[in-house]
């Protein structure tokens, strides 16, 4: 056995060993993930991907340091809000490879499946949502289902998530923020755009401009969901893909859409940097159909500001 498959392994068993301690996302990611997971590291010597784990959940939740004696006691330092106690090496090392996400995500992301799972309207469609994201884990889109409930689940946690499935545009859910619903879509941008190559690399910015105008396209398209917004005013969470559209192309991209009356079925973006919805920005529309109120723009700034 490699080095390589060595430290999968060692993650894979970390990562198992913090599901089992939660409720929701261990119906998910069960036993037979796991498995089959585990056999594929072991049957051959994987480099970026692995075939049962097409979308590189285990690698997201790796840490270079995990287990280190030193980093464990700098990491519970930085977490219990004394950093300053941390000398300068291990700063520069929280700051090059992180925190673990093992600690810091993984409760994040199982809260939120949670509070989903909690609803208290529409348990059927709480259900499928749930059944869709565990049928999806060894597929493709796994993230993207993902995605979508972790800002179901975030705006339920903020109480303010008061339906899901809107038969009458199809949106993913109905915020209330200011006496009035918001409807809100989630989704990833999915292709990768950025060949992976080793080196320096050039290309045009315009790919990854275009793949996040189209997106958004997407969903104010007539007969698509904003564009049946009839009156509402609409959120579109969208996620970027690793080796899709960076940040500052997805904002030149979001600029340029703004300025489009084409766009104007959307009141507002909130870009994440990934399909965790933990770095966030948040773009209120130019000239919306249906422009948020002051209030609304607040309380979406405050929880979804950039950070």
């Amino acid at each position: 056995m490699t080095p390589a498959q060595t430290e999968l392994l060692e993650n894979l068993g970390a990562l198992r060993a913090a599901v089992a301690g939660t409720s929701v996302l261990r119906t998910i990611l069960d036993d037979s993930w796991f498995e089959s997971v585990e056999k594929a590291i072991r049957s051959e010597s994987p480099s970026h991907t692995i075939p049962a784990d097409p979308t590189g959940v285990l690698y997201d939740f790796c840490h270079p340091l995990r287990g280190e004696d030193w980093f464990e006691r700098d990491q519970e330092l930085t977490l219990s809000g004394r950093a300053a106690e941390v000398d300068e090496d291990g700063r520069f090392a929280i700051a090059f490879a992180g925190l673990d996400p093992l600690i810091t995500m993984l409760p994040v992301i199982e809260q939120r499946l949670a509070a989903f799972a909690a609803l208290p309207f529409k348990a059927d469609k709480v259900r499928v949502k749930l059944n869709e994201l565990r049928s999806a884990r060894h597929a493709p889109s796994f993230k993207n289902h993902l995605f979508e409930l972790n800002v179901l689940g975030d705006l339920a946690l903020r109480g303010v998530l008061v339906d899901i499935e809107d038969s009458a545009t199809g949106v993913d859910g109905a915020i209330r923020i200011d006496r009035r619903d918001i409807l809100v879509e989630a989704t990833n941008t999915i292709q990768r755009v950025i060949p992976e190559v080793t080196g320096v690399f050039f290309g045009s910015p315009d790919v990854e401009i275009d793949q996040v105008a189209k997106k958004l396209r997407k969903k104010v398209a007539e007969g698509r969901q904003f564009a049946r917004a009839n009156g509402k005013p609409t959120v579109l969470f969208l996620a970027r893909t690793h080796r899709g559209a960076d940040r500052v192309s997805a904002d030149a991209a979001l600029r340029e859409c703004f300025r489009s009356s084409d766009f104007a079925a959307l009141s507002g973006v909130v870009l994440s940097d990934s399909y965790r919805l933990h770095v966030t920005s948040w773009r209120p529309g130019a000239s919306p159909d249906v422009p948020l109120t002051h209030r609304e723009i607040e309380q979406i700034e405050a929880w979804y500001g950039v950070r």
